[in-house]
């Protein structure tokens, strides 16, 4: 009976974040496709690229939390799973004070490379008609992403107790409040820094306001003091740098760093284009991460009191999902792709149907690779996808980038769905393995006979 009370407990975890993550995608999908579109029209293509190469530059900051973040939500779900609050405050504590040190050492390393070098000689000389604007919004984007990095932690935290729902209510809110501000207020400061703003400090305030309902629920977590732990500390950045080489990395590459290449190649009005494609994928990427976030911590309480049937219903459940998603997106993004994106963003936004049919392919590999990124990590296997990931993002982006500049921004669509065939070869089968050694019997030992025992009269 204990065991089914566990069971329904990961399963209602795991529905109540998929409904609320639809309200969070719904409010998202009202920031990025009608707010936004706003904004382009109220700042033009240039000005837009320019919104966007800001926010995909300094986020690339993110990577010096090195995902200590979800190796804390994982420590959290093993030690919530043996009721150890101890060991669940330690985490807590620690891990706060490892991501303010990271924070700040982000702040000090940024604000370095702004202060040294000329905003054209870090993204390009087509950027030169915008410098004025460019500084303050990097600096404006250089503190919004630090106090991200540090309040991002209490939503690993209550993924970590299977509260994946909460998280979603309170994006929900910060996403709904960022459309509000967007759309009101890029009428009257149609600025670049405003939008920054607006976007991306409402989730911060939200995430703030979770922060003090968990302390609220569980003051154990605050209650033991702060005792600094360099083991402890130790063990979630070693555990944090398999999943940020896995996660935040790609992010940056796949994101960022061909943001700056389309940029230097072809000017601030492909940027823009390529950040409408790339809120396109977050979008899709969301859908999995919707199941894949609350799946993660469910499969590791799961393992930890080795609930196998659980483990492989659910998984096969989460593969059904990826084909589902995908089949929808690529029949709704290149039937009416074309006709809809001059519509909402304004006519000098122009993409071809070949354009959206390469990114239908591109998402069709990144999304087999997350979806056994995430029995990887809940199966405890992430180290080994780590080069994998890597090198299949660095050939990816090699090809990638020959493409761009021969033909376009769909033969880099192209190199990167190429590179992304080496972890999705690789990946199932680790997985596959590691459920094959979970399920095998475990080896009895050997019988010995009794010794006789002679009783002489």
């Amino acid at each position: 009976m204990a065991d089914q009370e566990k069971r329904n407990v990961r399963n209602r975890s795991i529905r109540q974040a998929v409904s609320t993550s639809l309200i969070s995608k719904g409010t998202t999908a009202i920031l990025q496709f009608v707010s936004l579109p706003v904004a382009a029209r109220a700042l033009g293509r240039e000005e837009f690229g320019v919104y966007a190469t800001i926010s995909m530059s300094v986020f690339m900051v993110a990577m010096l939390q090195i995902g200590v973040g979800p190796a804390l939500a994982r420590g959290i779900s093993e030690a919530a799973a043996k009721d150890d609050h101890r060991r669940q405050a330690r985490l807590y504590i620690n891990g706060f004070f490892l991501v303010v040190i990271l924070a700040l050492l982000g702040f000090l390393l940024t604000a370095i490379l702004i202060t040294t070098f000329p905003v054209t000689s870090i993204f390009g000389a087509e950027y030169a008609p915008f410098v004025e604007q460019m500084k303050p919004a990097l600096w404006v984007g250089l503190f919004l992403v630090i106090a991200d990095i540090v309040v991002a932690k209490t939503d690993r935290v209550r993924e970590g107790y299977m509260e994946a729902g909460v998280v979603n209510a309170f994006a929900a809110a910060g996403n709904f409040t960022g459309a509000i501000l967007v759309f009101v207020g890029v009428q009257y400061l149609p600025s670049v820094s405003y939008l920054l703003i607006a976007v991306f400090a409402p989730n911060i305030v939200a995430r703030i306001f979770s922060t003090l309902f968990l302390l609220k629920k569980r003051p154990w977590l605050i209650q033991y003091g702060f005792k600094p732990s360099p083991k402890l500390m130790g063990e979630l950045v070693r555990d944090g740098v398999s999943f940020s080489a896995t996660s935040v990395m790609v992010y940056i590459v796949e994101y960022a760093v061909c943001a700056l290449i389309i940029g230097r190649v072809t000017g601030p009005g492909d940027v823009a284009v390529f950040q409408i494609f790339m809120a396109l994928t977050t979008a899709f990427t969301g859908m999995l991460v919707m199941v894949g976030r609350p799946f993660w911590a469910a499969i590791v309480d799961a393992k930890t009191r080795g609930d196998q049937e659980w483990m492989n219903t659910a998984s096969r459940r989460y593969y059904q999902y990826l084909g589902l998603l995908f089949t929808c997106a690529a029949i709704g993004l290149i039937s009416i792709g074309p006709w809809i994106l001059p519509k909402l963003y304004g006519e000098e936004f122009v993409a071809t149907r070949l354009l959206f049919v390469c990114h239908a392919i591109f998402l069709a590999l990144i999304g087999w690779r997350e979806v056994n990124r995430y029995l990887s990590i809940g199966l405890g296997l992430l180290p080994k996808a780590v080069l994998p990931i890597l090198s299949g993002l660095l050939v990816g982006l090699l090809i990638g980038v020959i493409g761009l500049k021969e033909w376009g921004l769909a033969a880099l669509f192209i190199g990167l769905a190429l590179g992304n065939f080496i972890p999705g070869f690789l990946l199932p089968r680790l997985v596959r393995a590691e459920f094959n050694r979970a399920s095998a019997p475990a080896p009895t030992a050997p019988v010995v006979p009794a010794p006789k025992i002679s009783v002489r009269p």
